[in-house]
Protein backbone atom coordinates (compact mmCIF):
# COMPACT_ATOMS: atom_id res chain seq x y z
CA UNK A 1 0.00 0.00 0.00
CA UNK A 2 1.37 3.08 -0.47
CA UNK A 3 0.83 6.89 0.87
CA UNK A 4 -2.26 7.62 -0.55
CA UNK A 5 -3.94 3.69 0.48
CA UNK A 6 -2.98 4.28 3.73
CA UNK A 7 -4.77 7.76 4.08
CA UNK A 8 -7.88 6.59 2.09
CA UNK A 9 -7.73 3.69 5.11
CA UNK A 10 -7.38 5.30 7.90
CA UNK A 11 -10.08 8.06 6.71
CA UNK A 12 -12.67 5.04 5.83
CA UNK A 13 -12.00 3.48 9.42
CA UNK A 14 -12.65 7.17 11.42
CA UNK A 15 -15.87 6.93 9.36
CA UNK A 16 -16.56 3.46 9.72
CA UNK A 17 -16.24 4.34 13.61
CA UNK A 18 -18.13 7.39 13.96
CA UNK A 19 -21.08 5.97 12.13
CA UNK A 20 -21.06 2.99 14.36
CA UNK A 21 -20.84 5.26 17.64
CA UNK A 22 -23.98 7.12 16.22
CA UNK A 23 -25.33 4.24 15.78
CA UNK A 24 -24.73 2.87 19.40
CA UNK A 25 -26.60 6.16 20.51
CA UNK A 26 -29.39 5.87 18.80
CA UNK A 27 -30.06 1.91 18.89
CA UNK A 28 -30.56 0.23 22.17
CA UNK A 29 -27.29 -0.30 23.32
CA UNK A 30 -27.48 -3.36 24.50
CA UNK A 31 -28.24 -4.54 21.19
CA UNK A 32 -25.39 -2.24 19.85
CA UNK A 33 -22.13 -1.24 21.92
CA UNK A 34 -20.33 1.65 21.46
CA UNK A 35 -16.73 1.33 19.83
CA UNK A 36 -15.37 1.50 23.52
CA UNK A 37 -17.39 -0.91 25.33
CA UNK A 38 -16.29 -3.83 22.17
CA UNK A 39 -12.85 -2.47 22.51
CA UNK A 40 -12.67 -3.09 26.02
CA UNK A 41 -13.72 -6.76 25.68
CA UNK A 42 -10.60 -7.55 23.59
CA UNK A 43 -8.64 -8.50 26.17
CA UNK A 44 -10.93 -10.68 28.08
CA UNK A 45 -11.65 -12.41 24.79
CA UNK A 46 -7.69 -13.21 24.33
CA UNK A 47 -7.87 -14.38 27.44
CA UNK A 48 -10.75 -16.72 26.53
CA UNK A 49 -8.67 -18.02 24.24
CA UNK A 50 -9.63 -15.57 21.21
CA UNK A 51 -5.93 -16.46 19.66
CA UNK A 52 -6.59 -20.25 19.26
CA UNK A 53 -10.30 -19.36 17.40
CA UNK A 54 -8.35 -17.53 14.87
CA UNK A 55 -5.69 -19.98 14.62
CA UNK A 56 -8.03 -22.84 14.22
CA UNK A 57 -10.15 -20.61 11.30
CA UNK A 58 -6.77 -19.94 9.49
CA UNK A 59 -5.89 -23.07 9.59
CA UNK A 60 -8.42 -24.03 7.90
CA UNK A 61 -8.46 -21.57 5.38
CA UNK A 62 -4.78 -21.68 4.89
CA UNK A 63 -5.03 -25.72 4.52
CA UNK A 64 -7.75 -24.98 1.91
CA UNK A 65 -6.32 -22.35 0.06
CA UNK A 66 -2.70 -24.54 -0.39
CA UNK A 67 -5.06 -27.66 -1.65
CA UNK A 68 -6.90 -25.70 -4.13
CA UNK A 69 -3.60 -23.91 -5.37
CA UNK A 70 -1.72 -26.91 -6.39
CA UNK A 71 -4.76 -28.58 -7.56
CA UNK A 72 -6.02 -25.93 -9.56
CA UNK A 73 -1.98 -25.52 -10.96
CA UNK A 74 -1.97 -28.69 -11.99
CA UNK A 75 -5.58 -29.02 -13.55
CA UNK A 76 -5.10 -25.46 -14.96
CA UNK A 77 -2.35 -26.22 -16.57
CA UNK A 78 -3.45 -29.66 -17.73
CA UNK A 79 -6.78 -27.63 -19.35
CA UNK A 80 -4.81 -24.60 -21.02
CA UNK A 81 -1.99 -26.90 -22.77
CA UNK A 82 -3.65 -29.79 -23.92
CA UNK A 83 -7.43 -29.72 -26.02
CA UNK A 84 -8.39 -33.76 -24.34
CA UNK A 85 -7.95 -32.79 -20.72
CA UNK A 86 -10.01 -29.09 -21.53
CA UNK A 87 -12.69 -30.94 -23.43
CA UNK A 88 -13.20 -33.56 -20.67
CA UNK A 89 -12.64 -31.57 -17.10
CA UNK A 90 -14.14 -27.85 -18.40
CA UNK A 91 -18.24 -29.88 -18.41
CA UNK A 92 -17.67 -31.18 -15.24
CA UNK A 93 -16.83 -28.10 -14.01
CA UNK A 94 -19.33 -25.74 -15.92
CA UNK A 95 -22.01 -28.17 -14.00
CA UNK A 96 -20.75 -28.21 -10.66
CA UNK A 97 -19.79 -24.60 -11.10
CA UNK A 98 -23.21 -23.09 -10.26
CA UNK A 99 -24.63 -25.69 -7.36
CA UNK A 100 -24.74 -23.39 -3.97
CA UNK A 101 -21.54 -24.74 -2.02
CA UNK A 102 -23.47 -24.27 1.32
CA UNK A 103 -26.01 -26.99 0.15
CA UNK A 104 -22.77 -29.36 -0.21
CA UNK A 105 -22.02 -29.01 3.98
CA UNK A 106 -24.68 -31.72 4.90
CA UNK A 107 -23.40 -34.14 1.95
CA UNK A 108 -19.48 -33.43 3.17
CA UNK A 109 -20.13 -33.76 7.14
CA UNK A 110 -21.88 -37.36 5.72
CA UNK A 111 -19.25 -38.53 3.76
CA UNK A 112 -15.98 -37.01 6.26
CA UNK A 113 -17.59 -36.42 9.38
CA UNK A 114 -18.21 -33.38 11.38
CA UNK A 115 -14.24 -32.82 12.13
CA UNK A 116 -12.03 -30.67 9.66
CA UNK A 117 -12.04 -32.31 6.31
CA UNK A 118 -15.40 -31.53 5.73
CA UNK A 119 -14.45 -28.35 6.78
CA UNK A 120 -11.74 -27.74 4.71
CA UNK A 121 -13.30 -29.48 1.93
CA UNK A 122 -15.98 -26.65 1.27
CA UNK A 123 -13.56 -24.39 1.44
CA UNK A 124 -11.76 -25.72 -1.73
CA UNK A 125 -15.26 -26.09 -3.14
CA UNK A 126 -15.19 -22.84 -3.33
CA UNK A 127 -11.72 -21.95 -4.50
CA UNK A 128 -10.97 -24.74 -6.67
CA UNK A 129 -13.30 -24.39 -9.84
CA UNK A 130 -12.45 -20.64 -9.86
CA UNK A 131 -8.58 -21.31 -10.16
CA UNK A 132 -8.54 -23.82 -12.55
CA UNK A 133 -10.52 -21.65 -14.70
CA UNK A 134 -8.89 -18.56 -13.80
CA UNK A 135 -5.43 -20.60 -14.85
CA UNK A 136 -6.71 -22.30 -18.01
CA UNK A 137 -8.15 -18.78 -19.02
CA UNK A 138 -4.50 -17.09 -18.43
CA UNK A 139 -2.54 -20.07 -20.37
CA UNK A 140 -5.14 -20.19 -23.26
CA UNK A 141 -4.30 -16.58 -23.71
CA UNK A 142 -0.67 -16.26 -24.13
CA UNK A 143 0.47 -15.79 -27.92
CA UNK A 144 2.01 -19.35 -29.20
CA UNK A 145 4.56 -17.13 -30.73
CA UNK A 146 5.97 -15.96 -27.29
CA UNK A 147 6.94 -19.71 -26.70
CA UNK A 148 8.65 -20.35 -30.59
CA UNK A 149 10.95 -17.64 -29.06
CA UNK A 150 12.03 -19.55 -26.37
CA UNK A 151 12.19 -22.58 -28.31
CA UNK A 152 14.82 -20.86 -31.02
CA UNK A 153 16.70 -19.94 -27.72
CA UNK A 154 16.97 -23.18 -26.53
CA UNK A 155 14.42 -23.03 -23.70
CA UNK A 156 13.85 -25.86 -22.25
CA UNK A 157 10.14 -27.09 -20.54
CA UNK A 158 10.96 -25.39 -17.09
CA UNK A 159 12.20 -21.72 -18.36
CA UNK A 160 9.21 -21.82 -20.61
CA UNK A 161 7.18 -22.12 -17.79
CA UNK A 162 9.03 -20.14 -14.97
CA UNK A 163 9.34 -17.27 -18.06
CA UNK A 164 5.87 -17.08 -20.20
CA UNK A 165 3.49 -19.57 -18.21
CA UNK A 166 3.97 -18.31 -14.67
CA UNK A 167 3.97 -14.67 -15.18
CA UNK A 168 1.07 -15.09 -17.43
CA UNK A 169 -1.27 -16.75 -14.50
CA UNK A 170 0.02 -15.11 -11.28
CA UNK A 171 -2.00 -12.01 -11.76
CA UNK A 172 -5.12 -14.66 -12.11
CA UNK A 173 -3.97 -16.80 -9.14
CA UNK A 174 -4.01 -13.51 -6.89
CA UNK A 175 -6.70 -11.81 -8.20
CA UNK A 176 -9.16 -15.51 -7.67
CA UNK A 177 -7.68 -15.29 -4.11
CA UNK A 178 -8.71 -11.63 -3.59
CA UNK A 179 -12.05 -13.21 -4.89
CA UNK A 180 -12.28 -16.25 -3.05
CA UNK A 181 -10.89 -15.14 0.16
CA UNK A 182 -13.87 -12.96 1.39
CA UNK A 183 -16.42 -15.97 0.48
CA UNK A 184 -14.40 -18.39 1.76
CA UNK A 185 -14.85 -16.77 5.22
CA UNK A 186 -18.63 -16.39 5.29
CA UNK A 187 -18.89 -20.00 4.52
CA UNK A 188 -16.46 -21.07 6.95
CA UNK A 189 -18.47 -18.98 9.71
CA UNK A 190 -21.20 -21.04 9.00
CA UNK A 191 -19.31 -24.48 9.05
CA UNK A 192 -17.60 -23.59 12.03
CA UNK A 193 -21.16 -23.99 14.08
CA UNK A 194 -21.17 -27.80 13.57
CA UNK A 195 -19.04 -30.12 15.16
CA UNK A 196 -16.07 -27.80 16.48
CA UNK A 197 -15.29 -26.15 19.37
CA UNK A 198 -12.54 -23.94 17.87
CA UNK A 199 -12.92 -21.14 15.18
CA UNK A 200 -14.09 -18.14 14.57
CA UNK A 201 -17.79 -18.85 13.85
CA UNK A 202 -18.19 -20.83 17.37
CA UNK A 203 -16.90 -18.08 19.12
CA UNK A 204 -19.12 -15.60 17.64
CA UNK A 205 -22.06 -17.47 17.78
CA UNK A 206 -21.96 -19.17 21.17
CA UNK A 207 -21.25 -14.94 22.29
CA UNK A 208 -24.66 -14.75 20.09
CA UNK A 209 -26.42 -17.97 22.03
CA UNK A 210 -25.12 -16.34 25.62
CA UNK A 211 -26.28 -12.74 24.80
CA UNK A 212 -22.77 -11.60 25.45
CA UNK A 213 -23.27 -9.16 22.34
CA UNK A 214 -20.11 -7.12 23.20
CA UNK A 215 -17.86 -10.29 22.83
CA UNK A 216 -19.81 -11.07 19.85
CA UNK A 217 -18.96 -7.59 18.65
CA UNK A 218 -15.43 -8.69 19.04
CA UNK A 219 -15.31 -10.93 17.37
CA UNK A 220 -17.07 -9.86 14.65
CA UNK A 221 -14.30 -6.78 14.51
CA UNK A 222 -11.31 -9.49 15.02
CA UNK A 223 -12.82 -11.47 11.93
CA UNK A 224 -13.14 -8.02 10.01
CA UNK A 225 -9.43 -7.57 11.04
CA UNK A 226 -7.94 -10.84 10.08
CA UNK A 227 -9.59 -10.49 6.81
CA UNK A 228 -8.15 -7.27 5.61
CA UNK A 229 -4.75 -7.96 6.94
CA UNK A 230 -4.77 -11.30 4.39
CA UNK A 231 -6.79 -9.54 1.72
CA UNK A 232 -3.80 -6.53 1.69
CA UNK A 233 -0.79 -9.11 1.41
CA UNK A 234 -2.52 -10.56 -1.57
CA UNK A 235 -3.01 -6.68 -3.01
CA UNK A 236 0.64 -6.00 -1.86
CA UNK A 237 1.84 -9.34 -3.28
CA UNK A 238 0.25 -8.59 -6.66
CA UNK A 239 1.60 -5.01 -6.86
CA UNK A 240 4.94 -5.91 -5.58
CA UNK A 241 5.37 -8.91 -8.40
CA UNK A 242 3.70 -6.74 -11.17
CA UNK A 243 5.62 -3.28 -10.80
CA UNK A 244 4.78 -3.07 -14.57
CA UNK A 245 1.06 -2.39 -13.98
CA UNK A 246 0.69 1.18 -12.17
CA UNK A 247 -2.83 0.59 -10.14
CA UNK A 248 -2.73 3.84 -8.90
CA UNK A 249 -2.27 5.78 -12.49
CA UNK A 250 -5.08 3.67 -13.92
CA UNK A 251 -7.50 4.49 -11.37
CA UNK A 252 -6.48 7.99 -11.21
CA UNK A 253 -7.39 8.03 -15.15
CA UNK A 254 -10.78 6.78 -14.86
Amino acid sequence: MNKHSYKSLIAALIVFHLLWYGLSLWVNKELLPSPKVVYQCLPTAFSNQLGWHIFFSLKRIGIGLGISLITGLLLGWLMGTFPFWNKLLDPLIYLTYPIPKLALLPLLMLFLGLGEGSKIALIITIILPQMILSIRDAIISIPETYYQVYLCMGANSFERFKQITWPAIFFGIISTLRVSLGIAFSVLFFAENYGTEYGMGYFIMDAWLRMDYPMMYAGILILSLVGLILFGCLDYLLKKKTPEINYDNKQAQR
